[in-house]
């Protein structure tokens, strides 16, 4: 009986884990979609704030729920820190879908990449949302305001990369405080992701040459 109930609750689990999945996708075109579009109709307004606020319940419900359960409450806290950030962040929840990416970086271990490689593909691929993210945001804040040079999800999405990558090619750039506080988050990120994978890149030379050492 007990492992009846066990897989019971292993198949609800995956359920809610595959909804949340869903939900965070779903979330991520309607929270995309104000900056492709600049003139939308109030229905779809309540739409995506419809769709917004669904989703955000379900992810505090999923939060504060696993919260409820833990028996150690902080290692539950310390362990989850997506969680928690999907829910005190809204515009990060999207990065549940990067479970997909956990998923993969299993199989590259499976065909002997290495954990380094499936550790780089983790980064980079959440530097890739983080990219698509602030490109979103920056046009959400910037459009439309006086002196502005990013006035659409084109020019937001170029200014992201130039950014994240450091190159700062200065033709685009945020006017707004909102703006501001964001190039610093992704300048940060940018620093970050460049360092983790120069370091990687290193460190993987520097293993192939101790093995040719070995091997002679």
């Amino acid at each position: 009986m007990s492992v009846m109930k066990r897989k019971d609750v292993s198949v609800k689990k995956r359920i809610w884990n595959s909804t949340l999945t869903f939900l965070a996708l779903i979330f991520l075109v309607a929270y995309s979609f104000p900056a492709f579009d600049g003139d939308l109709s109030s229905n779809a307004n309540r739409i995506i704030d419809i769709i917004q606020w669904t989703s955000w319940v379900a992810f505090a419900i999923d939060l504060f729920g696993g919260l409820i359960l833990a028996q150690d409450k902080k290692q539950y806290l310390k362990s989850n820190p997506l969680a928690i950030m999907s829910v005190v962040l809204p515009f990060l929840r999207p990065l549940r879908l990067l479970r997909f990416i956990s998923f993969g970086t299993l199989v590259l271990d499976k065909v002997n990449l290495g954990k380094s490689v499936g550790i780089s593909v983790r980064v980079i691929t959440t530097a890739l949302f983080l990219t698509y993210i602030a490109a979103i945001e920056i046009t959400l804040a910037e459009r439309n305001q006086p002196g502005a040079t990013i006035s659409s999800f084109g020019d937001g999405i170029w200014w992201a990369v130039t950014t994240l990558t450091t190159v700062g090619y200065g033709d685009m750039y945020p006017t707004t405080t909102q703006g501001r506080y964001i190039a610093i988050g992704l300048m940060i990120s940018g620093i970050c992701v460049l360092g983790f994978v120069s370091a990687t890149i290193a460190a993987w030379f520097v293993k192939l040459n101790q093995q040719d050492v070995q091997s002679k």
